[in-house]
């Protein structure tokens, strides 16, 4: 049986989506999504209220988060030049906490999330010294919880410096972008004995970015204790995510979803519910 109720991935304006997790669980509501989790980047701000509208319109709500962390394996050139991608800066581990999360996990994302600062400023430095100035506040503006490089791109359109966000992270901040600068990270395995140690499960999230044959992720991620992984997310062709389905872990599934034109929405995603994580069901 496949379903379109489900949706496991999707940020709010408490990292770099746009809209508050009310608007986001009201958009998901409307596309008949039932079993719903906001999972912001590196921190759990926007739980209380996400909880609040999901109960609202009758929706199992799931505390999740999504945690970035340190590159796990190297990338395969052949996938790289096959995808059109470049070597990843991190690898992303979706959290969920479907039994309630602790106040000391908590504590420890707020920990995580307070590295972002030194990063930004780091970024702001090296845009200076590129010609271009930008106050701290004018990004801080557009970010309700975790500061990420999304809000910078949206100062930089506001200042002029590029047209859209795409060309500010084309250009300027993308990774390999003249203004990058990286921050302290969190291995895969410690983000996963932090969240089995405070009663939550991980699953990777869009595992094509990481450019690894998906056979060999799926054996490094059971020998890490990995409880699940994104087959079913946006970027995927069905042929990835039939493949991944079929490999042996639980998987979960995610629009993705930011609140922006290219994925306006939370839902309508198909994916199997029999192959999904038990915790995720109807």
């Amino acid at each position: 049986m496949w379903t379109e109720a489900v949706d496991l991935h999707c940020h709010s304006h408490h990292s770099d989506g746009l809209w508050s997790p009310a608007e986001m669980a009201k958009r998901a509501y409307k596309n008949g999504v039932k079993v719903w989790s906001l999972t912001d980047h590196d921190t759990a701000a926007g739980w209380p209220e996400a909880q609040i509208a999901a109960d609202e319109y009758g929706m199992k709500f799931i505390p999740g988060v999504e945690i970035t962390c340190s590159v796990e394996l190297p990338p395969e050139g052949k996938l790289l030049e096959e995808r059109g991608l470049t070597n990843p800066t991190s690898w992303h581990v979706l959290a969920y906490f479907p039994n309630g999360h602790s106040d000391v996990f908590v504590d420890w994302l707020e920990s995580l999330k307070d590295a972002r600062l030194p990063r930004m400023i780091a970024m702001l430095d090296a845009m200076a010294g590129l010609g271009h100035n930008i106050d701290l506040k004018d990004i801080q503006k557009h970010a309700e919880g975790s500061l990420g490089r999304p809000h910078l791109a949206r100062a930089m359109v506001e200042y002029g410096i590029v047209d859209n966000v795409q060309q500010a992270f084309d250009e300027w901040i993308g990774d390999a972008g003249p203004a990058y600068r990286s921050r302290p990270l969190p291995t895969v395995s410690h983000v996963i004995d932090m969240v089995h140690q405070h009663g939550g499960i991980t699953s990777l999230a869009h595992s094509r970015y990481y450019c690894i044959t998906d056979e060999l992720l799926i054996q490094h991620l059971v020998k890490l204790g990995m409880d699940c992984i994104e087959a079913f997310h946006y970027s995927h062709p069905d042929s990835m995510r039939l493949r991944l389905m079929n490999l042996g872990l639980p998987v979960t599934v995610g629009g993705d979803s930011h609140g922006t034109e290219h994925r306006p929405s939370p839902g309508r995603m198909l994916a199997p519910l029999t192959h999904l994580h038990p915790c995720f069901h109807l």
